[in-house]
C-alpha cells in the first residue's frame, strides 16, 4: 500500500541551503512550474491516486517551497472536488512565507515546516539566508496541526535539547529529525540518544519514535524508511523513487 503523494514544485526558492535534497533530484525532473496551472502530469496522478486509495497528498518542492507557487489555492480547491471525501493535504514548507500566507497555509489540513534551529547563526548557517522564522507568531494564526521536520547535521546537533524544548514550550507536539540524504550514520552517532531522556515509542515504517515529554519524535532516515509514495514530479513524470517526506 502506497502512504501517501507528492506534488512536487521546483523553480527559485527563498532558501539557499547547502544541502537542499533537490541536488540529489535528476535535473531532468526539476523543472520550473512555479507558474504551471495544473502541474503537469496532475491528471494521471489523480488517477492513481483514486486507484490505489491513496487518502494523503502533500505539496512540497525539490528545490523551491511550495509557497511560492502561484496556483496553490487553485489547485487544493480542484483537487478537494477530484479526490474522494476524506483525502488530507498537507503542506511542506520552510515557513518562510507563513505568515505572509496564513490563509493559504489554513486551507490545508496539516502543515510541516522544516526549521533546522532557532538560533540565527545557526539557522543561516544551514539555510543559506538570514531570519528565523517567527514560529510562535505562525503557530498563533495557524488553526491546523504544525509539526517541525529538523535536518540534523554537525551544524546543530548540539542544540538538539533546547531546539526540541523550545518547540514543546510552543506548543509543537510533534517533530521529526532528518539524516541528510546520501550520508547516513547511526543515529547514536548524530544525537546522544540515551542523554536527551527520550522514551521509546514503537517504531513508524522502520523509523524509532521517541517520546520528549509529551513531543512525539522521529528519527527519520531516507535510505532506511519503509515508507512508501507517489512523487509527481515537476517535468510532469510520476516515479515511486525518492521520498520526500
Amino acid at each position: 500500500m502506497t502512504d501517501f503523494a507528492n506534488i512536487l514544485f521546483s523553480g527559485r526558492c527563498n532558501a539557499a541551503c547547502p544541502l537542499c535534497i533537490g541536488r540529489q533530484v535528476d535535473p531532468r525532473r526539476n523543472q520550473d512550474n512555479l507558474d504551471t496551472y495544473p502541474p503537469r502530469g496532475l491528471d494521471a496522478l489523480t488517477r492513481l491516486i483514486a486507484e490505489q486509495g491513496i487518502r494523503q497528498v502533500v505539496f512540497s518542492g525539490t528545490d523551491t517551497d511550495p509557497l511560492l507557487y502561484r496556483h496553490a489555492s487553485r489547485l487544493l480547491r480542484r483537487l478537494r472536488w477530484e479526490l474522494p471525501p476524506g483525502t488530507k493535504f498537507s503542506l511542506h514548507t520552510n515557513g518562510r512565507l507563513a505568515l505572509r500566507q496564513m490563509d493559504l497555509l489554513n486551507q490545508f489540513d496539516r502543515a510541516c515546516l522544516s526549521l533546522p534551529s532557532f538560533d540565527p547563526a545557526t539557522y543561516q548557517e544551514m539555510m543559506g539566508v538570514p531570519g528565523v522564522p517567527d514560529l510562535e507568531a505562525i503557530l498563533g494564526g495557524a488553526r491546523i496541526p504544525v509539526k517541525l521536520s529538523c535536518l540534523v547535521t554537525e551544524a546543530n546537533a548540539g542544540e538538539m535539547r533546547a531546539y526540541l524544548a523550545h518547540a514543546r514550550a510552543l506548543g509543537i507536539r510533534r517533530a521529526v529529525l532528518r539524516q541528510p540524504f546520501g550520508a547516513s550514520l547511526p543515529w547514536e552517532a548524530r544525537l546522544p540518544l540515551t542523554e536527551l531522556g527520550w522514551q521509546p515509542r514503537p517504531a513508524y515504517r522502520g523509523n524509532a519514535v521517541f517520546d520528549f515529554r509529551g513531543m512525539e519524535v522521529t528519527l527519520w532516515d531516507f535510505e532506511q524508511t519503509a515508507s512508501t509514495s507517489l512523487n509527481l514530479f515537476s517535468s510532469g513524470e510520476i516515479s515511486r523513487d525518492y521520498l520526500l517526506v
